[in-house]
């Protein structure tokens, strides 16, 4: 249902783009004949502007508007074929194209004479209505073909922009898979080995110090929940505190051995990150270097405030 309703609005859009196309051209024709025959023959007498004669204008814009309207759809069956080369495409977008408005261009010829006086009689060897037929065609197969160059020229645009917003949307979309399959990483890579490292210090603090065990249990529970959330992106807020929550276990862990320092400019607080990305910068820290009395460690969580970086460290 969905696909039918575009593709008649897409239908409703080239009737338009065509009526545009011809309705545009025959303007500019129209004007530009006007003052150029009045600059070109000011010097005759005799010169008269030819007449306007709506019969014909309407005629000729009603057949445009349809050549304009045959291009576009004979470019929409070339593109549907997606096996051909893109020069193979255009070749016969081409040959096709000129096929067409001559095509088109006879059968005006033919249809034209019936809405305007048509001399009788001969020219020479030649008759009249044979001489003005050749002369109606080649007049009117040159601003088809210009028709056609300009409907042709409107089509690319339409597909290069069509295109474009295909990249776009392919684009989001495998940033999105990009990052949920970081995050899926993260949490696969965060439960296990701290479910591990996180039991065995609770069952060290039960028997030792019973509120600090407390403690333990509630900040564990703030970071398990966070793990279990489906979320693509969060806040840097959010991260953080999720953060401070992780942190308090390392330092209860660790003791005074590690201090985790934040420094946290507030306006890049609604800041989009992965989640559990502070988390896994944390803990590679804490698991490639040696934390003891005598080699405490120290990290540093801080953003820079320069206006051009707008980043954080």
């Amino acid at each position: 249902m969905g696909k039918e309703r575009s593709n008649t609005t897409n239908v409703r859009w080239l009737l338009v783009l065509a009526l545009a196309i011809s309705l545009g051209l025959h303007l500019a024709i129209a004007i530009s004949m006007w003052f150029s025959d009045g600059i070109t023959f000011m010097h005759d007498a005799n010169f008269h502007k030819p007449p306007f004669r709506p019969a014909g204008f309407i005629i000729n814009l009603v057949f445009t508007f349809i050549l304009a309207f045959l291009i576009f759809l004979f470019n929409i069956l070339i593109y549907k074929k997606k096996n051909l080369k893109p020069w193979i495409r255009m070749t016969i977008i081409i040959i096709g194209c000129l096929i067409i408005t001559a095509a088109m261009s006879y059968i005006m010829t033919l249809i034209r004479p019936i809405f305007l006086d048509i001399p009788q009689g001969k020219t020479g060897n030649i008759p009249m209505h044979l001489h003005r037929k050749v002369e109606l065609f080649r007049n009117g197969f040159f601003r088809d073909v210009f028709t056609s160059v300009i409907a042709v020229f409107s089509w690319q645009l339409i597909v290069l922009n069509q295109r474009r917003k295909e990249i776009a949307v392919e684009n989001e979309a495998l940033v999105a898979e990009n990052m949920l399959a970081k995050y899926e990483v993260l949490k696969n890579q965060m439960n296990p080995h701290f479910m591990f490292n996180s039991l065995n210090t609770l069952q060290g603090l039960i028997g030792i110090d019973k509120e600090k065990a407390q403690e333990y249990l509630q900040e564990l529970s703030k970071v398990l929940r966070y793990t279990l959330e489906n979320k693509e992106v969060v806040t840097l807020g959010q991260e953080l505190k999720f953060t401070n929550s992780f942190c308090h276990l390392m330092q209860i862990r660790y003791g005074d051995n590690l201090k985790i320092q934040f420094n946290i400019d507030n306006k890049f607080l609604n800041y989009e990150i992965l989640p559990l990305s502070l988390q896994v910068l944390i803990e590679n820290a804490i698991k490639h270097n040696v934390i003891s009395d005598r080699q405490p460690l120290t990290i540093e969580i801080s953003t820079e405030n320069d206006p051009e970086k707008n980043s954080c460290q």
